[in-house]
């Protein structure tokens, strides 16, 4: 097995699962109770890093080319002009 490879969403969700129940905590039925458990534990654990909603938001950054295909926007270019072209 690769020890490169990260785990599998299924994976997580079965550690976060085992986890809650070691926890005797009820497993969270939406985002927003996911929001809440994982804040008050991270607060009963004594996390160090502030609340989320306490942190400004910071967009992320794009990465690789862009939407325009390239550093000059030509591949982006020719597909238009080939999509055009096969209506």
């Amino acid at each position: 097995m690769r020890r490169d490879r990260k785990p599998t969403v299924r994976q997580v969700y079965a550690l976060a699962a085992a986890l809650c129940e070691r926890l005797g905590e009820e497993f969270p039925e939406t985002p927003e109770a996911a929001s809440e458990l994982i804040e008050r534990l991270r607060l009963e654990n004594g996390h160090p890093q502030p609340r989320l909603e306490d942190v400004p938001f910071r967009p992320r950054r794009r990465r690789g080319w862009g939407r325009r295909g390239g550093p000059d926007g030509r591949a982006s270019a020719a597909a238009a002009e080939l999509a055009r072209e096969m209506r």
